[in-house]
């Protein structure tokens, strides 16, 4: 009877086990926003426009509380320096949904900052 307990026992763990490899986990994402040609001069940006980038901050704010965002920023450097990007890294199950979310931030949608993703891997961070 001893015998039959652990056997049960231990297909349990073996199932418990085997369904948990199973699942899939989010992916990590790096996406990276660059201002458009337009926005590099700051006298173009009107107050609608930054109106649109404080839904954009909002956005990521939103991201995060809802634990789909990692961190997000921004290069400390002038808008017309060609260098000047926002780095966000966040979740998604693959690589369409992690576009999708680009692609839906209002600063994207209203042309004043372009989207590209990467997949990406947090090796080191101090959140953890």
């Amino acid at each position: 009877m001893q015998r039959v307990i652990v056997i049960v026992s231990l297909l349990v763990c073996f199932n418990s086990f085997a369904q948990d490899s199973t699942r899939t986990k989010p992916k990590e994402w790096l996406g990276v926003l660059t201002l458009t040609e337009m926005y590099q001069d700051e006298k173009n940006w009107t107050k609608d426009d930054q109106a649109v980038v404080g839904q954009h901050f909002q956005r990521l704010v939103k991201m995060k509380e809802e634990g789909i965002m990692i961190l997000a920023g921004r290069m400390q450097l002038p808008t017309n320096d060609a260098e000047m990007k926002g780095l966000v890294i966040f979740y998604a199950k693959d690589e369409k949904e992690a576009l999708q979310i680009m692609n839906d931030d209002p600063a994207v949608k209203a042309k004043i900052m372009m989207a590209k993703v990467y997949p990406y891997s947090v090796a080191v961070s101090r959140c953890n």
